[in-house]
């Protein structure tokens, strides 16, 4: 004997989405949480990537280490650890949370404001990206000159959307 199921799932879900909708400050709760995780997933994203340029950097240093001057050589590890640093910051960064009794509520302008730092950290990591790639691919050709201006301006400017990420959320 088949036995129908007593409630229709997708039903419960229409009637408590109905039943949720009555409550004041609900729908803005639930646009404030849907932007919070847009943030981790575009944070995601760039620490997935970030890791990536990590990887080629260190294997351009590796390949070419013999070649470059000590002062060189001492710039690119300076540049790395700075990296590893910044990816651990996006990776714990807040999520623009607040405490329940806190005085004043993150609004959803505040998060999409997080969420177009997130699109500057990706811009910035994309220069990264792009140097480190190019360094890489001369390294294996044998050409493992440093290319330190170019990657320090992208660190340097990867961290400081970092902080400016992270003064909002002190401020």
């Amino acid at each position: 004997m088949n036995r129908e199921p007593v409630l229709d799932p997708s039903g419960l879900a229409r009637a408590v989405q109905r039943m949720a909708s009555i409550i004041p400050g609900y729908s803005g709760y639930k646009d404030r949480e849907r932007l919070r995780e847009e943030d981790r997933a575009v944070r995601d994203a760039v620490v997935r990537q970030l890791g990536l340029t990590l990887g080629r950097l260190e294997r351009a240093l590796g390949t070419a280490v013999r070649s470059l001057a000590p002062a060189d050589v001492e710039s690119a590890d300076r540049a790395l650890r700075t990296l590893g640093r910044d990816r651990d910051r996006i990776r714990f960064a807040p999520a623009g949370y607040s405490s329940l009794f806190a005085r004043k509520k993150i609004q959803s302008h505040e998060l999409d404001g997080l969420l177009a730092l997130d699109a500057q950290l990706w811009a910035a990591l994309e220069a990264l990206d792009r140097a480190a790639a190019a360094w890489d691919e001369a390294a294996r050709q044998g050409n493992g000159t440093w290319p330190g201006k170019e990657i320090e301006d992208a660190v340097r400017e990867l961290e400081e959307v970092l902080d400016e990420r992270e003064s909002t959320l002190r401020s």
